[in-house]
């Protein structure tokens, strides 16, 4: 009989779950890192290049970031889905989906913060993956390093329910209707792209804009960063670099989730073999 392969995921150690997030998210990054870049620059408000010197700089702290990310986003929501079925060999609902990734994504953003501003400082002023960390705590303390915390924690929860949780629930609401595989996989990356980005959008411009400015001569708190950003250009200032980053998501989601469904097999295919 053939496995289900949302089953055979939901049987996979934490350790599995673990590896495959390592390899999907730094296949991820090294594709679509001048995108980020854009996106970056342009939330900061400083002038976009073509150069691949400045499109890749900073690429082994994102390689880093994201294979962390998720090398974390995908057991936490893997273990938190086990809570929620006690161990029962059923499928979650859609709601139960969204609520594990989302719960995953928010722990594992505790781990974004210091690595994504390690990158946007790195993408300012050059710099190492060690060097860059080094001057930022001798120069304002290793609290410092947490810097735009709680705004990479909200967002990387609700990246992570767009990822792993509303993107097979578009797919299997696709397949329903009649659409191909293929078809159901694009609208379904397309549909969790979009709404991920859109709703984390303000947050992750308000990050970016602290993390950019260590030295506070712009942005200072959270809630004055967000005063600041109205007053700059009203509420279409928050979703600067929007389409930058609604693209890369929409692309990431479909690279993610695709590359969950082909390396799992591959890398450890006793989960998936007919019983």
């Amino acid at each position: 009989m053939p496995v289900d392969p949302e089953q055979a995921l939901l049987k996979m150690s934490p350790v599995e779950n673990a590896a495959i997030g390592v390899g999907a998210g730094t296949i991820e990054v090294i594709a679509l890192q001048p995108i980020l870049y854009w996106k970056n620059a342009t939330q900061q408000g400083l002038p976009l290049s073509l150069n691949p010197r400045l499109l890749y700089r900073g690429l082994s702290t994102s390689v880093v970031n994201m294979a962390t990310l998720t090398g974390l986003q995908f057991p936490l929501t893997g273990a938190v889905a086990k809570l929620i079925t006690g161990g029962a060999a059923r499928p979650l609902a859609d709601g139960e989906k969204v609520a594990a990734a989302f719960t995953g994504g928010f722990i594992s953003g505790l781990a974004c913060g210091p690595f994504e501003l390690t990158m946007i400082q790195q993408q300012r002023f050059g710099g190492s993956i060690v060097g860059t960390p080094a001057r930022l705590i001798s120069t304002f303390g290793a609290s410092g390093m947490s810097r735009g915390l709680l705004m990479s924690c909200g967002r990387e929860g609700i990246y992570t329910a767009g990822v792993l949780g509303t993107c097979p629930v578009f797919i299997d609401k696709f397949k329903k209707r009649g659409w191909s595989t293929n078809q159901a996989k694009m609208g379904g990356a397309i549909c969790a792209g979009v709404m991920s980005a859109s709703i984390s959008h303000p947050m992750d411009t308000i990050k970016s804009c602290l993390q950019g400015d260590m030295e506070q001569k712009t942005y200072t708190s959270t809630a004055q960063t967000a005063r600041a950003l109205m007053a700059e250009g009203g509420a279409s200032r928050f979703f600067s670099g929007y389409l930058f980053r609604t693209g890369r998501m929409i692309l990431a989601v479909a690279i993610m989730n695709e590359c969950k469904l082909r390396l799992s097999p591959l890398c450890f295919p006793h989960h998936f073999e007919p019983e």
